[in-house]
């Protein structure tokens, strides 16, 4: 097996006998429980979990015969159907029975895994997009059972019941820009022993820029409730004083418990967008950030706000353990 490949499968070993851990500490009456933030069930996620690594398999067959995936990406609609339909299906097994079809695909994968040479991490994966697509960076998948041991031990922490948010129309296309998915798993990939580390953003170093990005959505969230309560824009906070302060505050925090408070601040987010009316999104706003400071409406401020998580995001990258 080639050594970068033998790497990233130590890894995926790693996380997943720290999965098993989380998933052993789950009793059978457990299984019913939400895993917060979200709708699914410590069962669903068992399903999801059981049938992850088929599509990477399926990639894995492809790059074997020394081809670039071709198929187009699936649309955020159609990835989301193909989750559904795992849970749906899913949910007519036992626990028991989908733990061993987990281990049974994971067996699978690293047995093609086992097969991989150095000319194939120099293909792209399509189905990735157009950037960080390469096979390079995608075969550390020990990030996503890092994810969801996280997810299961929130789930038996935590007594979660799923909530309906509704959203204007207007405001879905930024709901959907601000899914925690692309964030969280660049934060599950970091190696941990860049924390401590000179991030790309002087002065601080990896720990205090998540610091940053999960705390981060602290100025959307008082205006938001500013314009909800009194119909009308508040005047722009000391963005940098107040970005300096909750850095400093969370100097302590580990990375665990800043990804944590990242998800829950996330989902207050949602939960006041869903409390948005028609009215409000035509107010107007200034960026203070452009050249030439500008009043547009709320709404343009909404769509555009994932940027900022959007930058800081690729400034976490160099932390990621496949740049080693």
């Amino acid at each position: 097996m080639d050594k970068y490949v033998h790497d990233a499968v130590l890894d995926m070993h790693i996380a997943r006998n720290d999965l098993m851990a989380a998933l052993e500490e789950v009793k059978p009456d457990d299984w019913s429980r939400y895993v917060p933030y979200g709708s699914r069930t410590l069962h669903d996620l068992l399903a999801h979990i059981a049938s992850a690594d088929q599509a990477w398999a399926a990639a894995a067959q492809g790059l074997l015969k020394g081809e670039s995936e071709e198929r187009p990406p699936l649309t955020p609609e159609e990835a989301r159907a193909v989750r559904e339909r795992a849970i749906e299906r899913g949910r007519q097994q036992s626990p028991a029975e989908l733990m061993e079809e987990m281990q049974r695909r994971r067996r699978l994968l690293l047995g093609l895994y086992e097969l991989l040479e150095p000319r194939h991490l120099a293909l792209v994966l399509r189905s990735f997009g157009d950037t960080h697509n390469s096979v390079r960076e995608r075969i550390w998948l020990g990030y996503h059972d890092r994810l969801h041991a996280a997810d299961v031990r929130r789930a038996l922490r935590m007594h979660w019941r799923p909530q309906r948010l509704e959203f204007l129309p207007e405001v879905e296309p930024a709901v959907r820009a601000l899914s925690p998915d692309e964030t969280l798993y660049v934060m599950y990939s970091v190696d941990p022993v860049n924390w401590e580390r000179p991030s790309p953003l002087p002065g601080w170093s990896y720990r205090q820029l998540l610091a940053h990005i999960a705390t981060g959505d602290w100025v959307l969230q008082g205006h938001l409730r500013h314009i909800i309560e009194h119909n009308e824009v508040a005047p722009w906070p000391d963005v940098d004083a107040g970005n300096a302060q909750r850095v400093g505050d969370r100097r302590l925090s580990t990375e665990g418990r800043l990804t944590e408070e990242y998800l829950s601040m996330r989902h207050e987010t949602m939960r006041i967008l869903a409390q948005l009316r028609p009215e409000h999104l035509n107010l107007r706003i200034t960026l203070p950030w452009e050249p030439e400071p500008e009043r547009h409406t709320v709404l343009v401020y909404l769509l555009g706000f994932e940027r900022h998580e959007r930058a800081h995001r690729e400034q976490l990258r160099p932390a990621m353990k496949y740049v080693r």
